[in-house]
């Protein structure tokens, strides 16, 4: 009688053994990974012009990265010795989903000015007002804009005296985990832009 408690006690204890390991391999291993992924991404800060290419997902011959299918077209395709790149970073950051922050601010000579200012001004621009609480630009001239309710903003800005600021914050779920005044200055952002943790725009669509 003690022999059969005992090997029904062992087979329990395997049996429970099985569904404890099951359990791990299931649920806790899956978010153990996770959890590290997390705490262990870095900010990528790309700031070589010379790499220009490899940083714009329409090249795709030399793109490192996709960018959730946003059209970047509005920046220039490639950087010419009449573009005098008085700033340039990009930003790549990856701790649940990609999300990507740039910005590139070239002063043009008047001819070639004038040149990407019919560009832009030509480019199909979308409405954008609204997202992310997003107000009209006052802060420069908005030359084009890609928006996208979901993924965020490409855009040109101008100050109207020749320089023109090109600029992105792509990423998804309604935020930005980036801190992404830590990589841009203000004045480069879409007017009222907000993508923080508790922006009131994704409290707005997470309630339908």
């Amino acid at each position: 009688m003690k022999e059969d408690r005992s090997k029904k006690l062992k087979i329990v204890l395997i049996i429970a053994a099985i569904v404890l390991a099951a359990v791990a391999i299931l649920y806790i291993v899956p978010f153990g990974l996770l959890f590290y992924s997390v705490v262990s991404a870095k900010e990528e800060v790309y700031d070589d012009i010379s790499n220009y290419r490899e940083y714009m997902s329409f090249d795709e011959s030399a793109a490192k990265w996709t960018k959730w299918g946003m059209d970047e077209t509005i920046w220039p395709e490639k950087i010419t010795d009449d573009m005098k790149v008085a700033d340039f970073k990009m930003v790549y950051y990856n701790p649940w989903d990609a999300q990507y922050l740039g910005y590139l601010v070239v002063d043009y000579p008047t001819e070639a000015y004038e040149a990407e200012i019919k560009r832009l001004k030509e480019y199909p621009s979308t409405d954008y007002i609204g997202y992310y609480s997003v107000k009209e630009e006052k802060t420069y001239d908005l030359l084009a804009v890609n928006a996208d309710e979901y993924q965020g903003f490409v855009y040109a800005l101008t100050d109207g005296r020749g320089r023109i600021i090109y600029a992105e914050q792509i990423f998804c779920n309604y935020m930005m985990d980036l801190d992404y005044e830590k990589y841009i200055p203000k004045e480069y952002l879409l007017d009222g832009f907000d993508a923080t943790e508790t922006n009131p725009y994704k409290k707005e669509k997470l309630k339908n």
